[in-house]
């Protein structure tokens, strides 16, 4: 049962006319459990990130794309829901969070928070992928994704058909930080990430994704 989110993820890229292409997929041991964080900049980064490896993993993201048709009902096999405005929500996400890691599923965070709809190649992390990892000595898997916001952008709900480029980069080891240099682990997952989106964005994303 763990991989039927993967397999439907598979089927509905595929009839939305989305190819992935996975680069340094045996960076991950599928057997193993990763805070796997990435860039963000649309609302397909879910399911990509779901085809992108074989682990067993769940995700942390706004319920309200729970109410989006097709899409909703795919991420609610995926998701754990926050209401980010409501202090209880997040604080039961958090809990439902730290129950999936404890019973061996990988977790999905977007580091950025929301999609990234400014012209920078990332906004500023939060703490909390990199918290966790420290705090439970889970590893972070690095990766980058690339064309999800020129097929769907923020803004609208409409998908083009085209192919996206996801790349492993780097498996960040819990064991080589502590708390107080969370701020420097955060950097390495950006300098991890940072090459592959210069060399693809040269100028940074312009007006592709924003609002």
């Amino acid at each position: 049962m763990h991989f039927m989110p993967i397999y439907f993820s598979h089927i509905a890229l595929w009839l939305m006319g989305v190819s992935v292409r996975v680069h340094n997929k045996t960076l991950l041991d599928s057997e193993k459990q990763y805070i796997l964080v990435g860039n963000h900049m649309s609302y397909l980064d879910a399911l990509i990130s779901a085809v992108a490896s074989n682990n067993y993993k769940k995700y942390i993201g706004k319920a309200e794309i729970l109410k989006y048709p097709v899409l909703g009902y795919l991420l609610a096999k995926l998701y754990v829901p926050v209401q980010r405005d409501e202090k209880s929500s997040r604080k039961w996400s958090m809990e439902a969070m730290f129950k999936y890691l404890k019973d061996g599923a990988s977790m999905v965070i977007f580091p950025e928070g929301t999609c990234n709809t400014t012209p920078d190649h990332l906004k500023e992390f939060k703490d909390g992928a990199f918290s966790l990892s420290l705090q439970l000595n889970i590893p972070i898997a690095v990766c980058t994704i690339l064309g999800a916001a020129e097929l769907m952008p923020r803004k609208l709900l409409s998908i083009r058909p085209g192919k996206i480029d996801v790349y492993w980069t780097t498996i960040l080891d819990p064991n080589d930080y502590n708390m107080e240099q969370i701020n420097e682990m955060k950097k390495d997952a950006q300098k991890a990430m940072l090459p592959i989106l210069k060399e693809r964005y040269p100028d940074g994303y312009g007006e592709i994704n924003s609002v």
